[in-house]
């Protein structure tokens, strides 16, 4: 058996609130005494403290709807700022651009048989042919790799013009 307290002195005691003390009596919190309103309740130190090692231990730690409020507003503050640093980007910001990206891909590979077909064939040897293919390889990450995202997606959908421009360009 502990020493036999009031809430001022448990709080003290234990380093929180006498408000915290309240809710933990609401919780369960062994009390020796409970005298009501204006009357000063009794609590056995020891007994207090062995509830809350059990409470940590078993994780009957519950969050009040409180603390779960302000850890909700806290992290909604956090992914505004996120936002706003350009940390953190919107998926309907992204998705027009990614779209882009993938149906210039697609224009852009659509458009590889017409242009190495004659190369392929005028190559010859097993391993030119394989030189050629591996040239068409680099060529597509080179252009994929060095893509530029437009500032406004919606620019319409890509074109084999696109794509010939895409092949195009210098290596």
């Amino acid at each position: 058996m502990g020493k036999i307290v009031n809430k001022r002195d448990l709080a003290q005691i234990i380093g929180v609130s006498e408000r915290t003390l309240t809710e933990w009596q609401r919780e369960g919190m062994p009390m020796v005494l409970a005298s009501g309103r204006g009357s000063s309740n009794q609590y056995d130190t020891a007994a207090v403290i062995a509830w809350r090692i059990a409470r940590e231990v078993n994780g009957a730690e519950k969050e009040s709807q409180k603390d779960r409020l302000d850890r909700l507003r806290g992290d909604q503050i956090e992914r505004q700022m996120a936002v706003d640093a350009r940390e953190l980007i919107p998926s309907a910001e992204i998705a027009p651009a990614l779209g882009q990206f993938i149906s210039d891909a697609v224009a852009l590979i659509t458009g590889i048989p017409d242009k190495y077909a004659p190369i392929i064939e005028a190559a010859g040897s097993l391993d030119a042919q394989h030189a050629v293919l591996e040239d068409a390889v680099d060529e597509i990450r080179q252009l994929l790799g060095s893509y530029e995202f437009r500032d406004r997606p919606d620019n319409g959908p890509a074109t084999e013009a696109d794509a010939s421009a895409a092949q195009d360009q210098p290596r």
